[in-house]
């Protein structure tokens, strides 16, 4: 969404991550702005989230139906879950160009499988902790990101470490792998503001 509006729901998304008010008014400008898809899968994902939230009771073939219509965005034969992540996230997303053989051929989508859709927005976040180091803080200001799982770690030194912790501060779940338990001790005395860290 290249609207000039579209940064400030966003904003506004991160701001107040746990009020689907504001990711459901997201949902109805881009319907309004042409991106039928988009809002329908925020809808789908919001929907989900309250069913599964109120425990699975009655609604389990409401939640089986909205599970097949978000496969339908996320599955394995869908274009969208690429198309969105490396516009919502091209710092960890790349569509490198293939052999040029004409403007789409060969175009690949890398990384894509790397992030979590919740709520109808990137919520979580697989990734190297050296290119976390490069772009958490970006990715954390445009996404309402709520996990991070942070792989090589062990190829990370304590001064690295200095500039990645501040990225992952106030965020629920953070978890560290290829983390020497020396290195994970360290670690753990640095984050005591309510996230729930994972040292492996």
């Amino acid at each position: 969404m290249e609207h000039p509006d579209w940064p400030a729901f966003l904003a506004a998304i991160v701001a107040e991550a746990d009020d689907d008010t504001v990711r459901l008014a997201a949902a109805d400008f881009l319907e309004e702005h042409g991106d039928a898809d988009r809002a329908a899968f925020i809808r789908i994902q919001v929907d989900l989230a309250r069913l599964e939230a109120a425990g699975p009771g009655k609604n389990l073939d409401e939640i089986d139906q909205l599970r097949a219509k978000e496969r339908a965005y996320l599955g394995p034969l869908s274009v969208y879950r690429s198309l969105w992540a490396a516009a919502e996230c091209p710092e960890l997303v790349t569509m490198p160009r293939g052999d040029g053989r004409g403007p789409l051929e060969g175009v690949t989508v890398e990384g894509a499988g790397r992030l979590t859709w919740r709520r109808g927005f990137i919520e979580g976040v697989r990734c190297p902790a050296d290119t976390w180091a490069r772009h958490g803080t970006a990715v954390r200001k445009r996404l309402p990101v709520r996990s991070v799982i942070l792989t090589g770690c062990d190829q990370v030194g304590r001064g690295q470490w200095y500039a990645i912790i501040p990225t992952l501060r106030g965020l629920p779940l953070v978890t560290l792998q290829g983390v020497d338990p020396a290195m994970g001790q360290w670690l753990r005395g640095w984050f005591v503001g309510g996230e729930e860290l994972i040292v492996l």
